[in-house]
């Protein structure tokens, strides 16, 4: 059976993106099944300045006010997230020390969306549109709707990847060194993943519901970072399954993971 390293993998993505960053998607979906995909990305001020003067390093033609959210790339990555998505909008925002963008998507068809859950296609300079994503690896939408109700399915994938290069194993002596670099490091980095009906939801059997948004994923770095041992162990150790990490992490403030692999969401 093939293993994943979901949490490292995390680690990774945090550490390949040097300082604080903050991610939040919403899916809001129309009683036909259209709607609009709302990314806000926010970096602290001092990663901002830092991914400015690299692109300034490698490209001379760029100066000081280099925008790292340019419309051209966000209009041509919306082919990536599937079938009938366009780019609709961006604006810039600023506030508390952090920098950053929120962009929307126009989709026709919340069934051809091609999502993953843990993400990092909304970071500028990470993600490759060209890269195909691993249908094994993406969110399935199926949408429905018969006379006055609409339904939404939503297939999470068990997170299975190939064998890849990762960290190596936490090593007992040079922990406590580590891990205060850790907590500098994930200090403050929230992700989550919402779906947002246009009607008030009827029924559901997500887990997590709050004023109409039902929350897929929602982690926040500071409630692990209270839990040296626990991130001690998920730095190090192989997860073997998404269900693994829901059990590891469920006690943990601040993170929820929706525990069923088959959300059904009627409004």
């Amino acid at each position: 059976m093939k293993k994943i390293y979901l949490f490292p993998v995390l680690i990774l993505f945090v550490i390949f993106l040097p300082g604080c960053l903050q991610l939040e998607t919403k899916i809001y979906v129309n009683k036909d099944g259209s709607g609009i995909l709302e990314e806000t990305v926010m970096f602290k001020d001092e990663v901002i300045e830092m991914m400015k003067q690299f692109i300034m390093a490698i490209d001379s033609t760029q100066s000081k006010d280099v925008n790292i959210f340019k419309e051209d790339d966000l209009i041509s990555k919306a082919e990536s997230y599937g079938e009938g998505v366009s780019y609709f909008s961006s604006e810039k925002l600023k506030s508390s020390g952090y920098e950053g963008a929120k962009v929307k998507y126009n989709f026709t068809d919340i069934s051809k969306l091609n999502l993953n859950l843990f993400s990092d296609e909304a970071v500028p300079g990470i993600s490759d549109s060209d890269t195909p994503k691993n249908p094994e690896e993406t969110l399935k939408f199926i949408f429905s709707r018969n006379n006055s109700e609409s339904e939404l399915k939503i297939y999470i994938p068990s997170m299975m990847e190939s064998e890849q290069e990762l960290p190596e194993e936490v090593n007992d002596s040079t922990f406590n060194e580590e891990y205060e670099k850790a907590k500098e490091m994930f200090a403050d980095m929230k992700m989550s993943f919402r779906i947002i009906p246009a009607e008030k939801i009827k029924s559901t059997n997500a887990d997590f519901v709050k004023d109409n948004e039902v929350t897929l994923l929602e982690m926040n770095m500071n409630g692990l970072l209270l839990k040296p041992e626990l991130f001690k162990e998920l730095s190090g150790n192989k997860i073997n399954s998404l269900d693994e990490f829901r059990e590891l992490i469920k006690n943990v403030e601040g993170f929820k993971i929706e525990s069923k692999n088959e959300v059904q969401i009627n409004f």
